[in-house]
């Protein structure tokens, strides 16, 4: 009788781990899903747009009223947190959301 108690109290303990890990893993994926774009700054999801429209860095220096340089860094900031390389492949992984 003795060994039944304890092996139900071992059988309801696995059950509470593998709840508490199926809990576990639901929330790490609810939490991937979240955002699939890396955050950008509202600056440079300004300049992704206006790459995604064609604007050269001139161009998207003059709109936004800041240095070519600064254009620069932001891109450099934008392909690093997106993964890509350059503009070819920014285009080619854009959704098409935030245009």
């Amino acid at each position: 009788m003795e060994k039944l108690k304890w092996s139900r109290s071992v059988n309801i303990g696995l059950i509470a781990l593998i709840l508490l890990l199926a809990y576990a893993v639901v929330r790490q994926r609810k939490g991937q899903n979240k955002s699939i774009l890396p955050k950008l700054s509202k600056q440079e999801t300004l300049v992704r747009n206006l790459i995604l429209q064609g604007k050269s860095n001139k161009e998207i220096a003059n709109e936004l009223y800041i240095s070519l340089s600064t254009v620069k860094s932001h891109i450099t900031n934008i392909y690093s947190k997106l993964n890509v390389a350059n503009r070819r492949e920014l285009l080619e992984n854009s959704t098409g959301a935030s245009t």
